[in-house]
């Protein structure tokens, strides 16, 4: 296995690839453990490279796979050494040689040097190179986001962006995650600062990459108390995208601050205008938009049985839906997950009640019941832990609320 995995780890950097690279190095640095016999498969191939370079020694390659080598020993001083001496070795319009030098000082944090090597490569229009040098400026903001170095950061996701554009990349839409991300985290450090006009500028910047619900949702909130001209706007986008990250107190907030606005200044037709959304606003909340405090969700009874060769699981729930809430539901609906190593799977999902038989405010529903079985060929089977997840809404293109969840007792 260790053999295989250093082969083809060696493979890739080949390629000059510096993101591939970097994936099967964090794979094989997960996998492989520091005993003896992995140690002296590596330091076998160290020995047998090393004797072919002494009988080749125009072969920069040779020296590239030595200093993947001596990296997967965390030996960074003798894998700085061989690539420096692949470099030097390097025929025109080699890249792989300098990726491994710039990559192995992103990971001592020798940024500057990183940088320095990187932008000894010519420009060429050569679209592997560009990648490369994309996945590099990549990881690089990934390391300075890490730092909380977010205004750093947002530069470099900015330069891979460039590249892996220039290309047709399908790259670049990491790049932009990397951009809205540190956009997201300057403004919020900047509405903390109560710099709000940044935190405007910063969110507005985001948006030149992607427009998201989510961004115009902050940028409402921000204009709210700056120009509710503007806020209304941008509330109004993410009402269209995704109703259902609104908080709609402050939405309705905004409507009455533009009523008053425009009948301040004697503008009837605008003042009956926000009226009339004031109050379609308020209807759509009433009919549509929950909270965790308007539905719970009341186990009576929740187990886990395993078959007579133990290899399948069957999650057996009962439960009653409580309406806390001032208003009926003539809709809800409801969905279970079964959350685990960070994934989660759908294992119910119902409409419930009508408008001619609604959930009555602060009632309690019959019981429901539903099952779900799992094999030992699932993932599921082996997580250390499972939680059983309710989700709950009114509209079915809105986001569900987390209602309810507990952890499963399986063994």
């Amino acid at each position: 296995m260790i053999a295989l995995l250093v082969a083809l780890f060696l493979a890739a950097v080949a390629t000059g690839c510096s993101k591939i690279v970097a994936e099967h190095h964090a794979r094989m640095l997960a996998r492989i453990s520091n005993t003896t016999k992995d140690n002296e498969m590596i330091a076998y191939l160290i020995t047998k490279y090393t004797e072919q370079a002494q009988k080749n020694p125009g072969d920069y390659s040779i020296h590239v796979r030595l200093g993947n080598l001596y990296e997967l020993m965390f030996d960074y001083k003798h894998a700085e050494e061989q690539y420096k001496t692949a470099i030097d070795k390097s025929p025109y319009g080699v890249y792989s040689s300098y990726l491994g030098l710039a990559n192995l000082y992103l990971k001592m944090g020798k940024y500057n040097k990183a940088l320095r090597i990187v932008k000894r490569l010519k420009n060429t229009d050569h679209k592997p190179l560009l990648i490369a040098k994309g996945d590099f400026y990549m990881n690089l903001g990934d390391l300075l986001w890490q730092k909380n170095k977010y205004n750093d950061a947002v530069k470099q996701y900015k330069i891979a962006f460039f590249y892996y554009k220039k290309v047709d990349s399908n790259k670049k839409d990491s790049a932009v995650v990397g951009i809205l991300d540190c956009y997201n985290k300057i403004a919020d450090e900047d509405f903390k600062h109560h710099s709000i006009l940044k935190a405007i500028e910063s969110l507005e910047t985001a948006l030149l990459y992607k427009e998201t619900p989510i961004m115009y949702y902050k940028l409402a909130i921000l204009y709210k108390d700056v120009d509710p001209v503007v806020a209304n706007k941008y509330m109004e986008k993410t009402y269209a995208l995704d109703p259902g990250i609104i908080n709609f107190d402050i939405y309705e907030e905004i409507l009455i601050k533009l009523v008053k606005q425009y009948y301040s200044e004697g503008k009837d037709v605008e003042t009956d205008l926000y009226k009339h959304k004031l109050k379609s606003i308020k209807t759509f909340q009433k009919r549509y938009v929950i909270s965790e405090k308007d539905v719970t969700i009341n186990i009576e009874k929740l187990e886990v049985k395993n078959n007579l060769f133990k290899t399948k699981q069957t999650v057996k729930v009962k439960f009653k839906i409580e309406n806390t809430s001032k208003h009926d539901f003539n809709t809800l609906f409801v969905i279970a997950k079964l959350r685990y190593d960070n994934k989660s799977k759908e294992i119910f999902n119902h409409k419930f009640y009508t408008k001619k038989s609604p959930l009555k405010s602060r009632s309690e529903s019959p019981s429901y019941t539903f099952k779900y079985t799992y094999s030992d060929k699932d993932e599921i089977y082996t997580a250390e832990k499972v939680n059983l997840d309710f989700y709950a809404g009114k509209k079915e293109n809105m986001r569900k609320i987390p209602v309810y969840s507990v952890e499963l007792q399986r063994f």
